[in-house]
């Protein structure tokens, strides 16, 4: 039998001047997780808007049910977004995705589905599913160098003829070589804004990025901490990918000084001894008063 506490779960929606796409897709978000069946919530975070985002927003917490408004007053950021979402959300299962991004609230279903399995051999459930987008056209010349470089392997070394990655374009690929090999990220699409986590294993270490290489940054967290993860094919969809932000400020900060704990609080160091007069026999006798260390409590 389910659990209902244990399968509850926060939808976060960064947004950032995107009033009208955010009009269409919020009750589509709404109307999909009512027909699931799960206890959830909505998490808004307006990041610095400066188009009529906020009050589109603050109609939308009226129109959907479940639905909070989270306010940062100056752009900050997709991972400081997460970052203020995660501290106010309530639920054990934390979703995120983003209002330009081209998949429909329905494939949340199929990392539901996943997320839920626990792993034969390790007895475990994953910690992060995330979603891989498809249906976007390979080159014929990329499908052509794959389909030969998988042939060699098949011939001389008995490799099976594995599917090849979803093409998602030159940048993406090359992001994705690099991340492989720099941060041992295994996802085919690691830059997707579609993924579900655990709350509890996102409250573990900081959220370092502010911007997009945040993707990056969990998985890459994920994977050092040995977390079981998976990847989900999403339904066909020949939409544009949209653009990374600014990436290298926060890969510098997260390559250089990972951080897989939060940092304890430095104590505070304890107050000096106060000397005070107090009186003693020598003063009731008519003597000076005797000086006497005591400590503040």
């Amino acid at each position: 039998m389910a659990n209902p506490a244990a399968d509850a779960i926060t939808v976060v929606i960064p947004v950032q001047n995107a009033s009208d796409a955010l009009e269409k897709i919020v009750p589509g978000w709404g109307v999909v997780l009512e027909k699931i069946g799960r206890a959830f919530e909505i998490l808004l975070v307006n990041d610095g808007c400066t188009d009529a985002t906020a009050t589109a927003v603050e109609r939308l917490t009226q129109r959907v049910p479940r639905t909070r408004f989270l306010q940062h007053e100056q752009p900050r950021g997709f991972g400081a977004c997460l970052r203020t979402a995660l501290a106010e959300a309530q639920y054990p299962l934390f979703f995120y995705t983003a209002v330009n991004y081209p998949y429909t609230p329905a494939n949340l279903r199929l990392l539901l589905e996943r997320i839920d399995l626990r792993d034969e051999f390790l007895k475990k459930q994953p910690d992060l599913v995330s979603g891989c987008r498809t249906g976007i056209a390979t080159p014929a010349l990329v499908k052509g160098t794959s389909f030969a470089w998988r042939g060699f392997w098949r011939l001389f070394a008995g490799l099976p003829m594995q599917e090849p990655n979803p093409w998602h374009g030159w940048g993406p690929y090359w992001n994705r070589s690099r991340v492989r090999w720099v941060y041992g990220v295994p996802l085919a699409d690691v830059n997707s804004c579609f993924k579900l986590f655990r709350t509890a294993f996102l409250k573990r270490f900081p959220i370092q990025s502010d911007g997009d290489f945040v993707h990056t940054e969990l998985v890459a967290k994920a994977t050092f901490l040995t977390s079981i993860m998976d990847e989900v094919a999403l339904a066909p969809k020949p939409d544009a990918i949209p653009p990374l932000g600014a990436t290298r400020a926060d890969r510098k900060r997260v390559f250089r000084h990972p951080e897989f704990t939060f940092r304890a609080e430095p104590l505070s160091p304890p107050a000096p001894p106060q000397i005070v007069a107090n009186a003693t026999s020598d003063e009731a006798a008519g003597g000076e008063p005797t000086a006497v260390p005591t400590s503040t409590p």
